[in-house]
């Protein structure tokens, strides 16, 4: 029984609602269009949520490097937007019907099958040098889906204005419903060393004592931060006059209200009673430290905000929602970059092969690469993080000339005998292969009989200063690149340059060879400094005893002509 006058605590257990099974939450669907035109771009292609819908990406049959190129580049975009949803890249042959958001991308004349007469029912062709958008809503099983056509005369204007759609700078500028993109200026890359809230998907946040904390948010983890610097989290916000604690309010009465920021799970606080002045247009900056290393502790960096005390503890306060934290979406993580020079060694994994906007790393793939190949390809990619996914360029093995190769960093996709280039050099690779093009890693301590894929690193065979990496299958022309090994390498903190998958997807690699190398090397260098120690010493006594020879000779010499001199006088 509850009595007039007596308080209750807004947060008590004893306040409870009960809701019962059959309660019903009832949807309608709109009839509205979803994002046909291009200013919502990502959206829709980019959006979470749906178990049922997921992005295609459509290319020929027959794709160009150029077309592979686009599609993954535009892939790895969708993603850094929304790391949850799920995409495919299919071929022309493959799209039976359009039933969920789709991507068409391409040039005009290699489509033979269901896109081509989409384009030309849609009266849609691409002119000279000019990149065609053309977004439109087509209807299947009486549900309209969006579908967005990029659509160029030839591979080089593809490739030269597909950013148009995998660069946040020009998506966020793109309207209307058809846009033919003329000239483009490639714009430089940031060095990536700062993530606003907003790139993280999030706006300005308001939390406060009736919703104490905000939702997740995710990006993806750079791949070029460097773990040995510092990180910080800058803070620009607002609070509610009345968090401030009155004067003679005791500490029972009005609990410190703390903003604690949660960052790949660890808690981070700023204490709210006394945080500075503000700014001249009202903004409190708080800094906070982050470890380096926690920012990688993922795939992704996940941030959220919470609040407490903002609520009173006393039960007979009447008002308990008029307390926020206003925090501005140009909050930023700040953090220092890594040399994209790094050596080959899969414990820098993705370095050096990522993020040099500059000198692009070179992904090569076998002639007429098929679907598991593209899949790979995007695999590797995904890896990469952030801005880095469209630091790469693709050829196809007939494509690449050795010229081609220098001054860059290389990637191969495939059985070395795949690639004329790979053929030529087979003596230099790191790991042996015998004719046939089946590897041997017996060397490093590996079983052939259980080995299914081989990735190895070393210098690159046509340029000293870049390296080079090979993602094979053991034998054949199957699986390069798995999930598993991907997963492995983003993971790998320990030095490696040769690592093999099992066909029961256990994972091994060269770290215990080269440790004891570098062990040993040590030791020989220790023996022959000690050698060389014991040389000089011994030079020096030789060079000591013939000075007191000398010395002693010489005064002999001396002293027999003052003896000689001595006689004749008498």
């Amino acid at each position: 029984m509850v009595h007039e006058g007596v308080c209750v605590r807004q947060d008590s257990s004893g306040n409870w609602i009960k809701i019962y099974p059959d309660s019903r939450l009832n949807i309608g669907e709109k009839n509205e269009s979803k994002g046909a035109a291009l200013e919502h771009y990502p959206y829709p292609f980019a959006q979470s949520g749906s178990s049922v819908e997921k992005t295609a990406i459509v290319i020929p049959d027959h794709p160009s490097s150029a077309e592979i190129e686009a599609a993954v580049k535009t892939e790895a975009y969708l993603k850094t937007v929304d790391n949850s949803i799920s995409t495919k890249i299919l071929g022309e042959s493959d799209l039976a019907k359009i039933d969920r958001p789709t991507i068409v991308i391409g040039v005009h004349h290699h489509w033979s099958g269901k896109v081509k007469k989409l384009l030309k029912q849609a009266k849609l062709e691409a002119k000279e040098d000019k990149l065609l958008l053309a977004k439109r809503m087509l209807k299947a099983k009486d549900k309209q889906q969006p579908v967005l056509f990029a659509a160029a005369a030839s591979d080089d204007v593809l490739s030269e204005k597909i950013s148009v759609i995998t660069d946040k700078t020009y998506a966020a500028q793109l309207s209307g419903d058809t846009l033919a993109i003329g000239k483009l200026q490639q714009h430089s890359k940031r060095g990536g060393s700062k993530l606003t809230l907003e790139d993280f998907g999030a706006g300005d946040l308001t939390i406060g004592s009736g919703q104490t904390s905000s939702e997740h948010f995710y990006y993806p983890a750079p791949a070029l931060l460097d773990k040995n610097q510092p990180a910080k989290l800058s803070l620009a916000m607002k609070k509610s006059k009345t968090i401030q604690k009155q004067a003679g309010q005791s500490d029972l009465a009005a609990e410190q209200a703390e903003l604690k920021v949660m960052i790949n799970g660890q808690p981070h606080s700023v204490g709210l009673d006394d945080i500075g002045k503000e700014d001249k247009n009202g903004f409190y900056h708080v800094s906070l430290k982050v470890d380096p290393k926690l920012l990688q502790k993922s795939r992704y960096i996940d941030i959220q905000f919470a609040a407490s005390g903002l609520k009173e503890n006393n039960p007979c306060y009447a008002v308990n929602e008029d307390k926020w934290i206003f925090i501005d979406k140009q909050s930023a993580l700040s953090y220092h970059v890594s040399d994209t020079s790094a050596s080959a060694d899969f414990q820098a994994w993705p370095l050096p092969y990522a993020g040099d906007h500059n000198n692009k790393t070179l992904m090569i793939l076998p002639d007429n690469a098929d679907q598991s190949k593209i899949d790979e390809l995007s695999l590797v990619v995904g890896s990469f993080g952030s801005e880095a996914r469209q630091a790469f360029t693709v050829k196809t093995s007939s494509e690449v000339k050795p010229d081609d190769v220098k001054g860059r960093n290389v990637i191969f996709i495939g059985s070395v005998d795949q690639f004329s280039l790979l053929k030529e050099k087979t003596a230099e690779l790191a790991v042996p292969t015998a004719k046939n093009g089946t590897f041997d890693v017996s060397s490093f301590q590996m079983l052939n009989e259980t080995t299914k894929q081989v990735a190895f690193t070393q210098t690159s065979l046509w340029d000293s200063n870049y390296s080079m990496a090979v993602f094979a299958p053991f034998k054949g022309q199957g699986t390069a690149v798995t999930k598993e090994m991907i997963n492995f390498l983003n993971s790998n903190d320990f030095a490696a340059t040769v690592v093999n998958e099992t066909d029961s997807h256990q994972l091994f690699t060269n770290h215990q060879q080269l440790t004891a190398k570098s062990a040993e090397t040590k030791t020989d260098d220790k023996q022959e400094s000690n050698q060389q120690h014991v040389l000089y010493i011994a030079i020096l006594i030789v060079i000591i005893a013939a000075a007191v020879i000398l010395i002693l000779t010489t005064a002999r010499r001396r002293k027999r002509k003052a003896n000689a001199g001595g006689g004749i006088d008498e």
